[in-house]
């Protein structure tokens, strides 16, 4: 973040009263908290609102002498951070002069947020003009295929997700929700599969279906897959994915607490650059 002058601003989990804001640095900090998750901590999560991003603009503003702000932002889908940070930006460029905030919907998170911002600092490298850039992102994020896979059914009825009987029958049977990230930047229910293997199959074969230009040629593009707590679902998918493509790049990280906190503990996720993304909610396939 350094090397390229990126800046972050982190939204708040909430537990027990106390506000947290914080930027992890390494795994067992990232681990520490799905601990707490398995230990009973049910925190939930706050949106940036638009005093606090405005004051986080004009700080890079301040710090920063010239040139433009790309910001990259949660999704609109998941989060009222977008639409807050898009009035702070729209008041704060009505009073800039030569400089402009630019501001891209991500419409994903952790690992599509972290694809873009690699893209963003190639383009920065490259000498590319802020237009250019939000415009190559832009593009970018209609061809990312976001495919997760769930494990712990149980947080989905704290959260209120599925009830508590379908929660307990999908534990017994060993149930696996494929969630998969769409075209409006939610993240939506997209199948349903019975352990491990049916699922990572399921998954492999949607990335076989929705590969790249349509046609699964991955042969320089780099996997992004991330993972909540560590689980056997996660090293099992990242194992069926390298035996598939052998020749692919991966980039391994964890899921940020706060998307974890809505996701909970098992989980593996993939995020590559495919056909179109699906274009489904919540009423056609149900929860």
């Amino acid at each position: 973040m350094e090397q390229h002058n990126i800046y972050c601003i982190s939204l708040t989990r909430v537990l027990n009263g106390v506000e947290v804001a914080e930027h992890y640095s390494s795994d067992e900090e990232f681990d520490a908290f799905y601990d707490t998750l398995k230990n009973g901590d049910r925190p939930t999560t706050v949106a940036l609102n638009p005093y606090e991003l405005k004051e986080y603009f004009k700080q890079i503003l301040e710090k920063e002498k010239t040139g433009d702000i790309v910001h990259l932002s949660l999704s609109s889908g998941l989060s009222m951070t977008w639409e807050n940070a898009q009035s702070a930006v729209d008041e704060l460029n009505q009073e800039l002069k030569d400089r402009q905030i630019h501001l891209v919907d991500s419409l994903s998170a952790t690992i599509g947020m972290n694809h873009a911002i690699d893209k963003l600092m190639r383009l920065q490298d490259a000498g590319s003009t802020a237009q250019d850039a939000v415009k190559h992102i832009e593009e970018l994020r209609t061809r990312q295929q976001g495919w997760v896979i769930m494990s712990d059914l149980m947080h989905l009825k704290r959260g209120g997700r599925i009830s508590g009987i379908k929660a307990t029958i999908g534990t017994v049977f060993n149930v696996k929700p494929i969630i998969v990230l769409t075209k409006k930047g939610k993240l939506v229910l997209e199948n349903k599969m019975r352990g491990n293997a049916k699922a990572i199959n399921y998954v492999l074969s949607k990335m076989k279906e929705l590969g790249q230009d349509a046609n699964e040629k991955f042969f320089d593009q780099t996997f992004y897959l991330a993972r909540t707590s560590e689980s056997p679902l996660f090293n099992e998918l990242k194992t069926a994915i390298i035996h598939r493509y052998p020749n692919i790049k991966i980039k391994q990280s964890i899921v940020n607490p706060i998307i974890g906190t809505h996701l909970g503990c098992g989980i593996a996720a993939v995020l590559f650059e495919g056909a179109r993304r699906l274009n489904i909610n919540d009423k056609q396939r149900g929860s």
